[in-house]
């Protein structure tokens, strides 16, 4: 007649083992290797028993405690030990880490490449050919506002501010001496400006003999 089977429930693990005879449940009780928290049922059967309630089981428990390989150990069948579903045992998950170290590099290495290319290193560029208000064309631009101030380049900005026709003239022709070729001189008078002095600054230009030809800017009518 063959040994009756039981399944067997380790509470503090949370896993059920089984089928087991009863003949091996008794070993492991007296082993210490099942406590009296444990509970264990015939095989087929629904309901729990705590292990106390096992006669053959209570009178076999000492006062000691397991641990999970010796019972894994204990509890193997010739077909390996199994658990009810849902409460596979997986051992400890090994990762790979090589392609998460290439993985890194190649991360730092874009990195790297991606940040030299964003900040390029400072580089030694010439200096400045012509001083204020002179064009890419290498025109020389002359503002005169409203209120007779003169101005080099394109707006009335402080910065442009000449502080008197002697410098204005002078930082023209100092900019003249700088250019390869003869500088033309453009003048744009505010309409409200005194002729006088559109006059007077031309005179001092066209004395220059660094300098080109001396314009005037003027505003084109549109015809109705």
């Amino acid at each position: 007649m063959a040994e009756r089977t039981f399944e067997l429930k380790i509470v503090s693990l949370g896993r059920v083992y089984g089928p087991v005879p009863m003949g091996k449940l008794v070993r492991l009780a007296g082993a210490g290797r099942i406590s009296a928290h444990d509970q264990v049922r015939p095989t087929g059967t629904a309901a729990w028993l705590a292990v106390t309630e096992v006669p053959a089981l209570a009178a076999a428990l000492p006062q000691r405690a397991t641990t999970v390989e010796e019972l894994e150990q204990e509890v193997a069948t010739p077909g390996g030990w199994l658990c009810k579903p849902g409460r596979w045992v997986w051992g400890d998950v090994e990762m790979e880490m090589t392609p998460m170290i290439d993985v890194t590099f190649q991360l730092l290495i874009f990195f790297m490449l991606t940040h030299a290319m964003a900040n390029p290193p400072p580089m030694d560029v010439p200096e400045v050919v012509y001083g204020r208000g002179v064009t890419l064309e290498g025109q020389q631009l002359i503002l005169i506002d409203s209120d007779g101030k003169y101005y080099l380049g394109y707006s009335s900005s402080p910065e442009n501010a000449a502080a008197s026709l002697d410098a204005l003239v002078a930082e023209v022709r100092q900019n003249a001496r700088r250019a390869d070729t003869r500088l033309d001189v453009i003048v744009s008078a505010h309409k409200k400006s005194m002729h006088g002095q559109v006059r007077e600054l031309v005179e001092r230009l066209s004395a220059a003999d660094e300098l080109g030809r001396i314009l005037l800017g003027v505003e084109e009518k549109m015809n109705k």
